[in-house]
């Protein structure tokens, strides 16, 4: 009998060793642009119109691109975009990305109460924009993280690229 509960006891512990970690969403939080930022999808076809770099088979193209995309009178565009004349340069993305990245996370980490320190592991997934550091590193740098956490920055463009990424990154099954 005693072998046998030893057994078992060894085999549960073994299981909860071996088992990955429960990962939970704490909570969630979303940056909202200045109302200066807003633009209805007729503003922006004049706007795109109005700056002459586009023929008007382009300016079609975006018509019926922004009415099938859902794109409404609440859209929100960076002020490098909506700038006359656009302002297409890395300094406008580097301003938008931190107004976005560090106001979504203070909002979050306000929302939540977590200290910036008790974070282990930011993993930051941006499609598009790759800059050097990475932005898991500025968020690091911003916020004055640990010294000895994982840092992620990921490039996926789908939640099949995500389902990919994550689980090895935080060791866990989705």
């Amino acid at each position: 009998m005693a072998v046998a509960s030893t057994v078992l006891l060894s085999l549960g512990a073994l299981y909860r060793w071996k088992r990955s970690p429960t990962v939970y969403l704490v909570d969630f939080a979303c940056y909202k642009p200045k109302k200066e930022h807003k633009i209805s999808m007729e503003g922006f076809l004049k706007m795109t119109k109005e700056s002459e770099g586009f023929e008007e088979e382009s300016l079609q193209f975006q018509r019926k691109i922004s009415t099938r995309t859902g794109l409404g009178d609440k859209t929100y565009l960076p002020r490098g975009i909506t700038s006359c004349p656009p302002k297409l340069c890395m300094n406008e993305v580097h301003l938008e990305e931190n107004i976005v990245m560090f106001n979504a996370l203070d909002a979050l980490l306000a929302k939540t109460g977590i200290d910036p320190k008790d974070i282990d592991i930011p993993v930051v997934n941006c499609g598009l924009f790759n800059p050097t550091p990475s932005l898991s590193a500025m968020i690091v740098n911003h916020y004055r993280l640990r010294s000895n956490i994982k840092s992620y920055n990921t490039r996926s463009h789908t939640v099949s690229d995500d389902e990919h990424y994550f689980p090895q990154i935080l060791d866990v099954q989705f």
